[in-house]
């Protein structure tokens, strides 16, 4: 795992769904847009203060710019979907399946 990268990458992705360019985050925080690029890519880590400064433009907690696992490679993420189907109840099962299905429609 790298801090950095993962950090960079679910930085772009919630940026994302909001729908921002780069360098309207720049902006919004107050950086340089290179500075912006060399954060997405894993190249720079933020300080604290910048940390609150995006998940305010984001409109988030902070704490959900951590919010990485989903990142993992293909491999990884199989095998836990997989630990955790094997150990659901019959109803966990069920409400699994209804997810998976509705957000395939």
């Amino acid at each position: 795992m790298d801090l950095k990268k993962d950090f960079g990458l679910r930085l772009k992705e919630l940026r994302n769904k909001k729908g921002i360019t780069q360098y309207q985050l720049a902006e919004m925080v107050g950086i340089d847009p290179k500075h912006m690029s060399h954060i997405e890519t894993g190249r720079s880590f933020p300080k604290a203060d910048l940390i609150e400064k995006f998940a305010e433009a984001l409109d988030v907690d902070y704490t959900k710019l951590f919010k990485t696992e989903h990142l993992q490679d293909r491999a990884s993420l199989y095998n836990k979907i997989t630990n955790l189907m094997n150990q659901a109840t019959d109803e966990e099962l069920r409400i699994i399946y209804k997810i998976v299905v509705g957000c395939l429609d």
